[in-house]
């Protein structure tokens, strides 16, 4: 068993939205990512399903086009047949992504 404090992971620069992979093995990667108010993690793509969940903040969560808002407890499955996600912060934002594989 592993166990992880995210508050202790979880970093923000002023300059662009933060990452910490904090897990990865054969069927999953789990990363905290850290988002300034304003700032985006611009669109991409991935070859594995992605669960988000909002630690702190508000924000939108945004696929195909799509956008959802997002608060603290929010959960959002996003599957690998999606094309592009993007995630964008209203406030100060802390996210939990796992990817599974």
């Amino acid at each position: 068993m592993q166990a992880y404090d995210l508050d202790q992971l979880i970093t923000f620069s002023r300059e662009s939205p933060t990452k910490q992979i904090f897990f990865e093995s054969k069927n999953l990667k789990a990363q905290v990512m850290g988002l300034e108010p304003g700032q985006r993690i611009p669109p991409c793509s991935m070859d594995h399903d992605v669960v988000f969940l909002v630690i702190y903040g508000e924000g939108e969560i945004i696929v195909d086009g799509q956008s959802v808002s997002v608060r603290p407890t929010s959960w959002v499955h996003v599957p690998k047949e999606i094309r592009t996600r993007s995630i964008e912060a209203r406030t100060k934002m802390a996210i939990l992504a796992t990817q599974v594989r």
